[in-house]
């Protein structure tokens, strides 16, 4: 049983995420915090696997009481704040989950801390335990099927340059060619690598591993220049700089 706990200032942030956790066999929650103050006083006599994590709390933040810890349990972020997540991800966190969070996007979260879990298993005898086989069943593939016209294609995600949205459709642009398919933006972008692509715009999502050049107001790849929005500056200039610049 995988333990976990969740700390949010605002009760309705804490039922979300209480409620797409009933989706998830083995998850178990012991802990439910509405202060960073409180659930640091009682963490020490706790016995947690993964810590479910709001930034922006009264009298202590989230981050600050991270930084406190001597012992972290593996840490999921979760705010409605973009510019803390080059923060969060050199504090090692799992993921950082942007508010409201969808059960698509937490489900992609899910997996990534099963397949952590099960590699922190020390003996090899219990190697095929329970979360083990869990982790298994969600492994992180290395390309996805989508719907064009009227077949699924395979692309390769290292093959992707970006993602555009257009209304309610994406064009999908690959280093072999381009993909029209009826798919909200937001639901792709929740099957995407964070520590690979980045959305950029309300319309733009860029393969970071693919820039050839970026500035604080737009990226570029081989296809084109493309717009950095004004909202995601910030968080867009410090991720690209700490993924591509050594």
């Amino acid at each position: 049983m995988i333990k976990c706990i969740i700390i949010d200032d605002e009760e309705m942030a804490t039922k979300v995420i209480a409620t797409h956790l009933e989706n998830v066999l083995d998850f178990k929650i012991v802990g439910v915090f509405h202060s960073a103050v409180e659930a640091f006083l009682v963490l020490d006599d706790l016995e947690v696997d993964v810590m479910f994590l709001d930034i922006q709390m009264p009298k202590m933040t989230g981050l600050s009481m991270l930084k406190m810890l001597k012992k972290r349990p593996l840490t999921v972020l979760t705010t409605a704040h973009r510019e803390y997540a080059l923060e969060g991800f050199q504090l090692e966190v799992v993921d950082y989950l942007l508010k409201p969070i969808g059960l698509n996007r937490f489900l992609q979260t899910i997996s990534r801390l099963k397949r952590l879990l099960s590699k922190n298993v020390d003996d090899p005898d219990t190697g095929k335990s329970e979360i083990s086989n869990h982790s298994d069943e969600h492994e992180e593939l290395d390309h996805i099927f989508v719907k064009s016209e009227r077949a699924f294609l395979k692309i390769d995600f290292s093959t992707i340059l970006h993602i555009e949205a257009i209304k309610n459709h994406i064009k999908i642009v690959t280093t072999k060619g381009t993909h029209i398919s009826l798919m909200p933006i937001s639901e792709f972008e929740a099957k995407l690598n964070p520590s690979d692509f980045i959305r950029i715009h309300r319309s733009y999502i860029i393969n970071m591993n693919l820039v050839k050049r970026f500035d604080t107001n737009s990226v570029t790849n081989e296809k084109g220049v493309f717009p950095i929005g004004r909202s995601y500056k910030e968080i867009v200039r410090d991720l690209l700089a700490k993924k591509l610049i050594r």
